[in-house]
């Protein structure tokens, strides 16, 4: 059974927009990214792409970018964004995670971002084993996977999930790093920020994360225009034996 989580942000492309412009605004995560490897030049496969913000714009340098997306909702910005601004090395994939469409030793890079299929089974997804095996498949030797995700222990949005939600978040990262380190990943916790020219941009974008009847509190604990939220990011090197180097 395909792995499909369904987000708000497939049927709000324009408050989905503002959401990635104002997520990471120095670009941070990039940066931890590329002290692994080099993007420029390189087979990118994005894995759950969304909308292409991230994987759209590694086209701008990349020698190719498969954006792989199973969502109609994003599919559609996928081809959107494309028309807007055509490159001729970037192919939006329809598929699933764990049947990529895509053949193997291909990619440099695989990146996911936000793609809650790739972790271990909670409330909205199974297990991610044979997503990450697929992952595995298409590397190249030497090749590197980023998979980025929340981190549910420390900064502001953390915060805020837990005021949303009630869960023991802190418990829930240690089983995801634990997951993750046992498969031969290794993470870095990164500190970035939402940053907006005024509130107005913070409050409707964080109605695609939050019950519209706890943004008001969040608002209340937002000090300007900008908090921080922090994302660990687990890397998969493949050696020669296809593990983890």
């Amino acid at each position: 059974m395909p792995n499909l989580y369904f987000y708000a942000g497939s049927a709000n492309p324009e408050l989905y927009e503002l959401q990635n412009e104002l997520i990471d605004p120095e670009r941070k995560i990039e940066k931890v990214m590329q002290e692994f490897c080099d993007f420029d030049g390189s087979v990118i496969v994005d894995v759950g792409a969304g909308s292409g913000f991230h994987s759209h714009m590694y086209a701008g340098t990349a020698s190719v970018v498969y954006a792989v997306e199973p969502d109609s909702g994003m599919l559609r910005q996928l081809i959107s964004r494309q028309a807007r601004d055509f490159r001729s090395n970037f192919s939006v994939v329809k598929g699933f995670a764990e049947d990529l469409p895509l053949k193997s030793d291909l990619a440099d890079i695989v990146h996911a971002r936000l793609a809650y299929f790739f972790g271990p089974p909670v409330k909205y997804t199974g297990s991610c084993e044979e997503g990450i095996e697929e992952v595995k498949r298409v590397l190249k030797t030497d090749g590197h996977f980023f998979n980025i995700q929340n981190n549910y222990s420390s900064g502001q949005y953390a915060d805020f999930l837990e005021l949303s939600y009630g869960r023991d978040l802190k418990s829930l990262q240690k089983e995801i790093s634990e997951y993750f380190l046992s498969k031969g990943f290794l993470e870095r916790v990164v500190r970035t920020k939402w940053r907006a020219k005024n509130r107005e941009e913070i409050e409707k974008a964080l109605t695609l994360e939050f019950p519209i009847e706890k943004v008001g509190q969040i608002m209340k604990a937002i000090s300007g225009n900008e908090f921080s939220h922090d994302f660990s990011i687990f890397i998969f090197r493949k050696t020669s034996s296809g593990e983890n180097g």
